[in-house]
């Protein structure tokens, strides 16, 4: 309804600094208590041919395999002296009798030797129920050895060379972040293809359960966030919103609010409240202000708000573009105010764009307390001791200021810094507030005593 004055905008430093939580850390706990087989860092490669690379020897990695009738070859290379921990395995369910064995040779200028045999044909393979993964393996031969730097080869064969296996690789249960997702993804498709088992089953592990746990929680705090965002948003524009204009003399500055309008003044609907005026016995400051607004065209419909409940407000200033506070006694208007809940109305309709107008003592209540209002001329109070004001902008507001009212504001504000806080406004004068940002209109220049 009220145009883009010229305000520079308000500038947003949505800023939202947020800490990395590792939402994870119930699923180390669950790796602490876990069993050899899904400690290990999962490596899906049945579905790839040729040479595997091992990459970080030490690292608890677990490669799924299956041989189609050759054996499979992994690969080492390490700058470093390493502890050399393999073991194979198979799944109990889909290969019970798969026998593996597995060669490990030294590679040194395109010679090999043989320096490790795990023969899988000379021991019993055990029974090994990994209740962490909750699936059955058979456990075969291992080797834990420290060897030297250098390049390495291992070959896994069976006397067919066909069937699944599980070569375990490494002792250092390692688990980043990209390695945990790896997992979630990795477990279930191992229990569809390589187990053969219910992927409901994925769920009753702990993995399983520390994923759920792990994406409700992630889950909780996106919501968290997007509410945070929300409500920061909201603020913004409400900031934007909140468009108060505080005169000395009403409609003496009609130019000026004219100026801002953004559609015909035939079409701005005004409420006017004139509450402020009952105990004055001089009205006619009123009727100028009426006449002037419908000389100006704008559709007005007057209200008392003594009396009045919150509910009535709500419905009469629904529709209203425009709520002119006329001036008057400002005690007798900030107590029937108070009594209808008038500062938490206004602060509804400010919010959906509704633009709030002051007129002295209806500039004077819109600002922190209401204790100029009596520095020039004392006005009956009405038994108002509580000075607060409607607190719609940050500062408090002088009217009809003329040039013999310096010494006056200088008794009542002694110091110098506290003055310049005090908005000062002759009857030739507004000042527009809109989120932040305060503008002196009008004829003449900021007073400043």
């Amino acid at each position: 309804m009220i145009a883009k004055f010229a305000i520079a905008n308000i500038e947003e430093n949505n800023v939202l600094i947020m800490k990395k939580i590792n939402i994870f850390l119930i699923i180390f706990l669950f790796l602490s208590c876990a069993g050899d087989v899904f400690a290990h860092q999962p490596e899906i490669i049945y579905n790839s041919s040729g040479d595997i690379q091992i990459n970080n020897p030490e690292t608890s990695q677990a490669f799924y395999d299956e041989l189609t009738g050759s054996p499979r070859n992994y690969f080492i290379n390490s700058e470093n002296s390493f502890d050399l921990y393999l073991n194979l395995l198979v799944p109990q369910i889909t290969n019970p009798s798969g026998i593996y064995s597995a060669n490990v040779f030294s590679v040194k200028d395109n010679k090999e030797e043989l320096i490790f045999s795990l023969d899988g044909t000379s021991q019993k393979w055990e029974q090994f129920w990994e209740d962490f993964g909750r699936d059955y393996y058979l456990k075969g031969p291992e080797l834990d050895q420290q060897v030297l730097a250098g390049n390495y080869r291992i070959e896994v064969f069976s006397k067919e060379n066909l069937g699944k296996y599980v070569l375990a690789v490494g002792k250092k249960e390692v688990f980043g972040a990209q390695s945990l997702l790896n997992v979630y993804w990795q477990i279930p498709l191992l229990k569809l293809e390589f187990f053969k088992s219910s992927i409901w089953q994925f769920f009753l592990t702990p993995f399983g359960i520390a994923g759920v746990v792990a994406i409700g929680i992630l889950l909780t705090f996106l919501a968290f966030i997007n509410y945070l965002i929300g409500v920061i948003k909201t603020k913004i524009t409400q900031s934007r919103n909140r468009t108060i204009f505080l005169t000395s003399a009403g409609m003496q500055v009609k130019d000026e609010i004219i100026k801002l309008l953004q559609k015909p003044a035939y079409d701005v609907t005004v409420a006017f409240v004139n509450t402020a005026s009952k105990p004055e016995p001089d009205k006619s400051f009123v009727k100028k202000d009426l006449d002037a607004m419908k000389e100006a065209g704008f559709n007005v419909q007057e209200i008392d708000i003594e009396g009045k409940t919150e509910k009535e407000l709500l419905r009469f200033f629904e529709p209203k573009d425009i709520i002119f506070v006329e001036g008057g006694n400002t005690f007798y208007l900030l107590k029937a105010m108070r009594k209808c809940k008038f500062e938490k109305v206004i602060n509804k309709m400010l919010k959906k764009g509704k633009v709030y107008i002051g007129a002295s003592a209806g500039s004077i209540v819109a600002g922190k307390t209401i204790e100029t209002s009596n520095w020039k001329n004392p006005e009956e109070t009405f038994g108002v001791r509580n000075l607060r004001g409607l607190n719609l902008v940050p500062f408090n507001i002088f009217v009809h200021y003329q040039p013999e009212h310096a010494e006056i504001i200088k008794q009542k504000i002694k110091s110098a810094r506290k003055r310049k806080k005090l908005k000062i406004l002759t009857d030739d004068q507004a000042i527009l507030v809109q989120g932040r940002n305060v503008l002196l209109l009008g004829q003449g220049v900021e007073i400043k005593i």
